[in-house]
């Protein structure tokens, strides 16, 4: 399937006003958000061969896009340079001597290029400030695509082109797995740190269910116990693989942050599929369809979304130090009794509680009921006020 997502970031990138980085994990689509919503005057490509550019479609070398960049800029132009984190040092202070004539957009598959450009010391501090581009929100694609599930996966942009329904992921899994693990490389790459056995342990653990620190310290079973995972889980959330979901108690709930990447690497962890090229199996959808709904039930209440582990409770949506909110998500339908039920739990430990269902609009026993065509409505709404739809 070849379509293009419009998205909210798209109005953000339109009102720039003054130099901007623009930071997020790589095949996010900050490039596509770049070329569709940005007027520029010249664009240019830091390649990965040394003192290599492109500009504009021409490859030349850095120091001739360079100057083209600064000619744009003294004239009061808009450039943009892609791949920025690639930029060898040396040029930093260069590009920096030009502020603040023209509009600068550098844009960097990094998150580590923050920290390069904000750090202490560093000649662009105070000059540019970051935008992070994620992955895209649920209800941008829903009110789209108008299909709960597959939005839910189209989430990361990356995979539109490979897959038309959740049974094409599923049949294409053993060749998007081979693609995922590249990407992970090179996400890690770009990071200048490497794909460890280590690394990619914790991430299989984290797409399989493991989501405590302890736990996974137990499993990796790696020197340094919990202080290492810790660290390790810290590292990979900051890098936009994982997503650290507060809980009602202390601890974080670890998710992948991409569903479509946790999905597949369920499918390894579980399957082991890039061995064994095994084609029938079972992903846990329904858990990545909790988790998005969730994000966008936080955006619609204004509240933080949060997880209930122990209490099972699929979301609680937390402002300031209430509760305002607790939410159970089925894909299937609510019978009258697991409505009640599940509104009983949810009463004991939030002010107000919904039942969300996928298929058909669910009993009227909580605060809210919240159907297939009322979810739409609301990612519509939202869609709406972001300047989407």
């Amino acid at each position: 399937m070849r379509i293009i997502l419009r998205r909210r970031e798209c109005n953000e990138l339109k009102r720039l006003s003054g130099w901007t980085l623009i930071y997020g994990r790589r095949k996010v689509g900050k490039t596509m958000l770049i070329r569709n919503c940005i007027n520029y005057d010249t664009y240019l490509l830091i390649t990965q061969v040394v003192n290599r550019v492109i500009v504009n479609g021409e490859v030349t070398a850095i120091e001739s896009g360079l100057r083209e960049v600064e000619h744009v800029l003294r004239r009061g132009g808009v450039a943009v340079i892609d791949e920025f984190q690639r930029l060898p040092m040396q040029y930093v202070d260069l590009v920096a001597s030009w502020a603040p004539s023209g509009l600068l957009i550098a844009a960097g598959s990094s998150y580590g290029i923050v920290n390069k450009i904000l750090s202490k010391g560093s000649p662009l501090l105070g000059i540019m400030l970051p935008v992070k581009i994620d992955i895209i929100s649920y209800e941008d694609v829903l009110a789209q695509l108008r299909d709960p599930i597959l939005s839910v996966v189209y989430r990361d942009p990356w995979v539109i082109p490979f897959i038309d329904s959740i049974n094409d992921l599923k049949n294409r899994i053993n060749e998007l797995a081979l693609v995922a693990r590249g990407l992970v490389g090179e996400i890690f790459s770009e990071e200048n740190r490497e794909l460890t056995s280590t690394y990619w342990r914790t991430l299989l653990l984290v797409a399989e269910g493991y989501w405590k620190s302890t736990e996974i310290a137990g499993a990796l079973a790696i020197k340094g116990g919990l202080a290492s995972a810790s660290s390790i889980l810290s590292k990979l959330t900051q890098m936009g693989l994982l997503r650290g979901i507060p809980t009602l108690g202390r601890e974080r709930y670890y998710v992948i942050r991409s569903p479509v990447l946790s999905l597949i690497l369920y499918a390894e962890a579980k399957y082991s599929i890039t061995e064994l090229g095994v084609s029938s199996i079972e992903l846990p959808i329904g858990r990545e369809v909790q988790f998005s709904i969730g994000e966008m039930l936080s955006n619609y209440f204004n509240a933080t979304q949060h997880y209930s582990p122990k209490e099972d409770i699929d979301v609680v949506l937390v402002r300031g130090r209430r509760r305002v909110w607790a939410f159970e998500i089925k894909q299937g339908a609510f019978t009258q009794r697991e409505a009640v039920e599940a509104v009983s739990k949810m009463r004991r430990i939030a002010e107000k509680v919904g039942l969300v269902s996928l298929s058909e609009r669910p009993p009227d026993v909580g605060d809210v009921s919240i159907g297939p065509q009322e979810l739409l409505s609301m990612a519509e709404e939202l869609a709406r006020r972001n300047g989407v739809i």
